[in-house]
């Protein structure tokens, strides 16, 4: 087997082919409307704390209801929630759009907006990732979380690229239309596609459900400890992306279209990060290497704090993506290995919990700490933080992993 063939393996399922190439579509949309709104609000407020709390606004709901999405996953049609949440995007990338061409948006508006979508996308990303292991057979579902993982950062690259270019030509709202207009192929994919869903049962207490997902991630160490280095990265490491407004306008003087190339090349680092890992066979080894990316994605969030070099900049986020594709898919995928199906849904549910819920908390503390002290300072804190939790499983990985063998088979 080739190198190519071997990293796109997952290809030979029609399914997950078309919908690798949907949602390609799909999130490049996201992120132009994402880097587009970042930048709006930039305009409109100034402020790095507004910036912080429209961050922390739209992910919060993930951090209450992405437990909940776990149960949803497990108990209903995945296909059928991923349809609703889907509707429920593009609903509210039509009020964002009318909002701006009316001239009528402020901040309040999209700060409410924000939550709406964050509501959806809750439910979203369980079932999205859930999805998948629907489409490829076992033996593929590494190479197919990591391809998908390489899809979501390829779009980081195009979609802030393209939105600097249109709103420095345009205006933010020409970026609202095209991602209104990139969820609808992906719906039709959704409603047109063909997948043999999980089995679906009843259960008297969906209480009852999500605590038996709650305690079979807590008694099991290595899932246990996965999370906590996913939810101290979300909290303290990924959060600076938040800010990237400010250091592509005041600190690095490149403006908006600056913003699209710093979020564009942290989308490389991410591409390259989820290639690699698409290349490997084997899961067994994986934590080892999340602890590795852990330890030096920290090292390049605190330099890239205080640089004021703008191509060092660009080479450090292309590292901290690359890191950050790792822990974060790579997380993934040994948790979905280590569970059984019938407890899947909930144990991605914590994973979405710790990873999209807990970032909101980290946006809204980095934005109050640039607030009152200084962007740099507030960004190196949360570095120093996320050095000191990776050295710790990293000292941890050995015996994890003698555990994590024993989960898999």
């Amino acid at each position: 087997m080739s190198i190519v063939d071997n990293i796109t393996r997952g290809f030979k399922h029609k399914n997950f082919r078309d919908f690798f190439f949907w949602q390609f579509l799909s999130f490049s949309g996201t992120w132009i409307q994402n880097t587009a709104q970042s930048w709006l609000i930039y305009r409109l407020t100034g402020s790095a704390f507004f910036l912080g709390l429209v961050g922390f606004a739209g992910s919060l709901p993930a951090l209450i209801l992405a437990p909940i999405s776990g149960v949803t996953a497990d108990r209903f049609k995945r296909k059928d929630v991923l349809l609703i949440t889907q509707i429920l995007c593009v609903i509210q990338g039509i009020i964002l759009s009318a909002l701006f061409f009316s001239g009528t948006i402020n901040k309040w508006h999209i700060l409410i907006l924000a939550i709406f979508l964050g509501i959806a996308n809750s439910f979203d990303v369980t079932a999205r990732q859930t999805f998948i292991p629907l489409l490829v057979t076992k033996g593929d579902l590494l190479n197919a979380i990591a391809l998908n993982s390489s899809m979501f950062n390829a779009a980081r690259i195009i979609g802030p690229a393209l939105a600097g270019i249109l709103i420095s030509k345009y205006s933010e709202g020409i970026c609202f239309v095209l991602n209104v207009l990139s969820y609808l192929p992906f719906i039709v994919f959704l409603f047109l596609v063909k997948v043999k869903e999980h089995e679906v049962s009843e259960f008297s207490s969906s209480l009852a459900h999500l605590k038996e997902g709650v305690l079979f991630a807590w008694n099991t160490s290595p899932i246990r400890h996965l999370l906590l280095v996913l939810g101290t990265y979300s909290l303290w490491g990924m959060s600076f992306i938040t800010l990237m407004p400010i250091f592509s306008d005041q600190i690095l003087h490149r403006g908006a279209k600056g913003l699209g190339i710093l979020m564009g090349a942290s989308g490389i680092g991410s591409v390259i990060g989820a290639l690699f890992l698409a290349s490997r066979q084997k899961i067994l080894g994986i934590k080892k290497l999340i602890a590795l990316c852990g330890i030096l994605s920290s090292v390049c969030i605190f330099i890239f704090a205080f640089s004021k070099i703008y191509l060092l900049s660009i080479l450090l986020l292309i590292m901290i993506g690359f890191c950050s594709i790792i822990i974060i898919s790579g997380s993934n995928t040994a948790m979905q290995a280590m569970s059984p199906d019938s407890l899947r849904g909930r144990i991605v549910g914590l994973f979405s919990m710790m990873f999209m819920g807990i970032f909101p908390l980290g946006s809204l503390t980095v934005g109050y700490l640039a607030h009152i002290l200084n962007t740099p300072t507030a960004v190196s804190i949360g570095a120093s933080i996320c050095f000191l939790v990776a050295i710790y499983f990293f000292v941890k990985v050995p015996k994890l992993t003698k555990q994590a063998k024993e989960l898999m088979h």
